[in-house]
Formats: structure tokens, sequence, C-alpha cells
């Protein structure tokens, strides 16, 4: 189904701007929002004092890493608003030529209007959803064979996207300042514009990013699909075959498209198996096997459940098993003071695996009345290991609720935050409203080098909040998105 045009501007930028694309957003704390950044206050940026220095071909952006469950970190961007709301603008206006990707059949997450105003949404599918697809794909095949691509979007070229949108030839003959103002042309500069002009990688975490990463790999589907039955989970490959020597094919004329645009197959990831195979990872089975599907459950099954998870874990170290569990456990209902034992656990669980966090809030919530908070402890020590490992997402959740059930931030933890230079951690620690604390990230931010707009561009959300709040002056001397976005009431912290 085609979106509209109009939905555009306001999905990417209200919805789809900060890195929160799983399903229940949870990359970011929920304090986080780009719902006040407007079409009409994006319009207003893009006719304002906008960068022209030959010194700064373009923006930085700030670096929010997401910790995998293996503890490896995963750098998302949260670009800078002005290099942002041009490239949007490009992509709305010339919607109508790359809205191709929203009808293509093979991928699992084509852009497409949600409930909440997202464009973007990455998230498995439901479990019958799957089964259902599966066994439909998989029925009177011999073989499977699954592949990714190698490091996607840190990939992708941007001069792939006009040869994605108009083709090679057309878009070989038309570059260069000659044909600069070509629509195809103009959407490879800004696309390049929101990463300090660089040709190589694209953003993680942006809708905008998602959109032509699409108009890259619908053109390969388009190529392939006649010839084979598969799907494609962004860049996660799943054919069903006949023959090996069928699935053989389909890898190296994969293969042979991606490269085209610059694009390498995963080695590692690359394999071809006999059918039948399990719908579902055994980890998945065993796990759901052992949870009751009614009734409340009790501290002592959900405790032992867990328990179940930590050893499964041990043998699936490929699948985020503690995490699976513990939703699991959120999402059900629990006896009486239940949630005190499920919450003691996670709380152990979550200084091994980060991506836990923000599983903590319904717990969080349920044992809290309004008196003391009890956990404290416990969640400052987690910051202080993630401050240590510099993981954003880590600091960014455990400072969230230590500001949310008003415990004072120790010094020590300050002053480690303050060390990890993590932008997100450091905005959080200013929210804590201690002065002492506020003063340190002041003084953090009245230190950057203001001729170094690349620098500021690292921390811009920050500087933004500090500014709207009157603590620091406009950075940025000769430019004025800043005074646009307050003007227009825009806000990243709800």
């Amino acid at each position: 189904m085609s979106v509209d045009k109009d939905l555009i501007l306001s999905s990417l930028l209200q919805h789809n701007f900060l890195p929160m694309q799983k399903r229940d957003k949870e990359e970011m704390p929920p304090i986080f929002s780009s719902i006040t950044f407007t079409p009409n206050v994006a319009k207003k940026l893009l006719g304002g004092k906008i960068r022209k220095s030959n010194d700064y071909q373009g923006f930085d952006a700030v670096d929010y890493k997401l910790t995998r469950f293996n503890g490896v970190s995963r750098s998302c961007s949260i670009p800078h608003p002005v290099g942002y709301a041009d490239l949007v603008q490009c992509i709305h206006e010339h919607w109508d030529k790359i809205d191709y990707i929203t009808t293509n059949k093979n991928s699992l997450i084509r852009p497409r209007e949600h409930k909440d105003g997202r464009l973007v949404i990455m998230d498995y599918e439901r479990s019958f959803e799957k089964t259902k697809r599966n066994l439909g794909s998989s029925f009177g095949r011999r073989f499977m064979a699954h592949t990714d691509i190698s490091n996607c979007f840190p990939s992708i070229y941007s001069h792939a996207v006009p040869w994605a949108t108009v083709g090679f030839d057309h878009a070989k003959k038309h570059k260069g300042a000659k044909h600069k103002g070509e629509w195809f042309n103009q959407l490879d500069e800004k696309l390049r514009k929101v990463k300090r002009n660089e040709t190589q990688g694209i953003a993680i975490g942006p809708g905008s990013s998602n959109v032509l990463s699409e108009s890259i790999l619908a053109r390969i589907d388009e190529k392939l699909r006649p010839q084979f039955d598969y799907f494609r989970f962004i860049d996660d490959y799943t054919a069903y075959c006949d023959t090996e020597d069928e699935a053989q094919r389909f890898i190296r004329q994969l293969s042979d498209e991606l490269a085209k645009y610059k694009l390498l197959l995963n080695i590692k990831k690359t394999e071809i198996r006999a059918l039948p195979q399990a719908l579902t990872d055994e980890w998945i089975g065993a796990l759901a096997l052992r949870l009751p599907n009614s009734g409340e459950l009790s501290a002592y099954d959900a405790v032992n459940y867990l328990n179940l998870a930590v050893q499964v874990a041990k043998s699936s170290p490929d699948g985020s098993v503690l995490k699976y569990a513990l939703k699991a456990i959120t999402r059900h209902k629990l006896k009486f003071m239940a949630e005190f034992d499920v919450l003691r656990y996670a709380l152990t669980l979550s200084f091994h695996q980060t991506a836990l966090l923000p599983l903590l809030g319904s717990l969080f919530d349920a044992t809290f009345f309004g008196t003391t908070f009890l956990y404290g402890d416990e969640l400052s020590r987690i910051a202080l290991e993630n401050a240590i490992n510099r993981r954003s997402d880590g600091m960014a959740w455990t400072l969230y609720y230590l500001n949310k059930y008003d415990v004072t931030i120790d010094d020590d933890l300050a002053e480690l935050i303050i060390a990890s230079r993590d932008c997100v951690a450091l905005l959080l620690l200013f929210q804590s409203g201690e002065a002492k604390h506020q003063a340190k990230v002041i003084t953090f931010a009245s230190g950057l080098d203001k001729d170094c707009l690349y620098d500021l561009d690292q921390y811009w959300i920050l500087l933004y909040q500090l500014y709207i709040v009157d603590k620091i002056a406009n950075p940025y001397a000769d430019e004025d998105a800043f005074e646009v976005m307050k003007v227009g009431g825009v806000n990243f912290l709800q």
C-alpha cells in the first residue's frame, strides 16, 4: 500500500527522527520525543541562516550507542535538525519517484503508515504471522538459503541512491556540477550533508535512512523476484528453493546484484540448509513451553522461569534469550508482591545485559508506593558500569530511572558521566536537577570549541536543551537554527 505524500514530513520529522524504531521504542527513555519538530518548524529552519562555510560541508550528528545482548555497541545517530530537515524535505518533494519501496512484497520492513505516526518500525513479525508465512513459503521446497549484507548501513554509498532511483546509465550521464539540480543528485547531496558530506555510510536511527536504503534494496529485489521465492528483513535474506543448486544460485545472484551498488554479503552468516527446519529457534521453543498461559504467575514460578532462561542463554549465545524471558514475565499478570522478587533478579541480570533496562520500568512502577525508592544503589551501580564502558543506552536508562524516582546521583557517578563525554547521558545528568551536577554539565558544554562546528554538532541536542532553558547562549554564532526552533516551541524532552 502506497503512503500518502502529505504524511512523509510529519512521520519522518515528528516520529522517526530519534533512534526509536523498535515497536516499544526501547532504544531511548520515553522522556525523549521529536513530536514538536513539526513540518512548519522545519520549513522555517530551511528559510533561515543555513551553514555555508566551505570548511564545513554539511553537519555532524550526536552519537548514541545501543548495546547488543553480547555487550557490543552499535552506533546510532541523531542528525543535526537542519541537515535532517533538508533531507526529509527533499524526500517529501520527490516521494512519487521513490514510493515504489512501499509496494515491495519481498521487504518485511517497507515504509508504511503506522498508528503512532511512524513510517518505519523495525521489529520482527508476530509469531503467528511469521509461522504462517514460513509455512507457506517452505511448502514443497527442499532447501533454504540464508544470508545478510555485511555492515549494511555503514556501507551504503550515497551515489548508489541515484543509481537505484533513475538507473545506472541515466545517473552516470547526469552527474557533476552541470546536473547538480537534478532531483536525484539533490537527494544524494542532502544525504551526504547529514554526515559531513561523506559519501560512505548512512546514519543508523532516523527513518530517512530506511527509506533510502529501501530505494536501493528494492531495485535488487526487482531483479531477483522473478526467479526466487524469498523475503528480506531489512538486510537479512531468506530464500526457499527446490534444489541446492537453486539455493547456491540465489546466493551468487544476490551477491552480484549487491556488488553493483558496492555492497557485500556477510560470508559468516551465509548458509544453505536442507528442509524441513524448525520455524523458531530452539531456545524460543524451550522458553515458550515453560511459561503458563493463564492465571497469575507466582514469584516462585517467575524466578524459576528466569533461571531457565539464564541456563538456556549459556547454550544459545546468539539469541536475545534473557530479554525474551523478561518480556514474557512483565507482560504476564503476577501475583501479589511477586514483582519485588522478579525485579531483584532482573536488576542482577541487567548489570550484565544492558538491553534489559528498558523492561524494568513497569516493575519499578509496580513496586514504588510514593515513598523511598528501594533500588537506587543497584541502579547507580549499573550506571557506573555502563559509564565505564561508554554505553549510551545503559547510562540513559539508568539516569532516567534515577531522575524519575528522585534518587540522588552521587559525585563518583556524575564524574564518570562527564568523563564519558556522552551527549545524551550528559543531558540526563543535567535533568537530575541537582545544582552541582548541572553546573558541571554547563561547564562541559561551555568548554566545547565554538570554532569547530562539527564538535558542536556532536552535542547539538545537549546544547539546544541548555539553550532553551537559558543556561547557555546560542553557541552557533552565525546560524539561527536554535532561535527558530525555540520560537517554534521545539523541545526534545517531554
